[in-house]
């Protein structure tokens, strides 16, 4: 990592913001909010039905896809296949639900601890900076403008916005174009192996995997990053130079 990038793109959620770090609480609330609603059922039986719900929902590539840019009608789905096995049917109070969700999302959100002040930092290295994430363009617009994170962009790139979203190589081929960078002296940096590390070496971008966790690579991972670091501040020490 001697020979710093003339381009550095970062993803948005998870990586700069904390955005979904413990989603299963927030789905607990919820059930919680809104058991005394659903009949007989109790948040402690809706919330492993929800949880089952979620991870089959976001299990597919392209229902995924999907989902990322219509967020409502993707919890309301994971909720009604939730709620059947209750043989709770469908009604304006799913809807709700789901409002709510999104809403206890936002409210918990967050950047990470230092990430506004590493962008501060990024900025005045003259290293071109671009923002790759995947989303409904209006949601994501406005996590931008909630942190004043515009500012500190030289090219912000919405799925939503473009029609194309990570992995796609495209997506990572449009943003280096726009900030007139090859991928050879591009770095990519994220917390999702599969569209953020796997999408950019593909490509031929340097990958650095940011593990917020502190968990290490999964069991059975085939992806490995060029470079794992525990968070965005952490980036600092291999670019800024005094």
């Amino acid at each position: 990592m001697d020979n710093l990038p003339k381009a550095l793109l970062l993803d948005l959620d998870d990586t700069i913001l904390d955005s979904y770090s413990d989603p299963d609480m927030a789905w607990l609330q919820l059930c919680r909010e809104f058991a005394g609603s659903l009949g007989d059922v109790t948040a402690e039986e809706l919330q492993p039905a929800v949880m089952q719900a979620r991870d089959w929902y976001w299990s597919d590539m392209e229902r995924a896809r999907l989902g990322r840019l219509h967020m409502l009608q993707a919890r309301r789905g994971i909720l009604l296949r939730a709620l059947a096995a209750f043989n709770v049917p469908d009604s304006p109070l799913v809807t709700r639900m789901g409002e709510r969700y999104n809403q206890i999302r936002v409210e918990a959100m967050r950047p990470f601890p230092g990430a506004i002040e590493m962008l501060r930092q990024l900025k005045k290295t003259g290293i071109l900076l671009g923002l790759l994430t995947n989303g409904n363009a209006e949601m994501q617009r406005a996590k931008i403008e909630r942190f004043s994170l515009a500012g500190y962009f030289d090219h912000i790139q919405i799925e939503g916005e473009l029609g194309i979203g990570k992995p796609d190589e495209r997506a990572f081929r449009h943003a280096l174009s726009a900030l007139g960078a090859e991928p050879a002296e591009a770095w990519m940096v994220g917390d999702n192996l599969e569209f953020d590390i796997r999408g950019a070496q593909q490509v031929g971008i340097y990958a650095v995997w940011v593990d917020t966790q502190g968990r290490g690579l999964p069991d059975g991972t085939t992806v490995r990053p060029d470079c794992i670091i525990r968070s965005l501040s952490d980036l600092g020490k291999f670019i800024i130079r005094d």
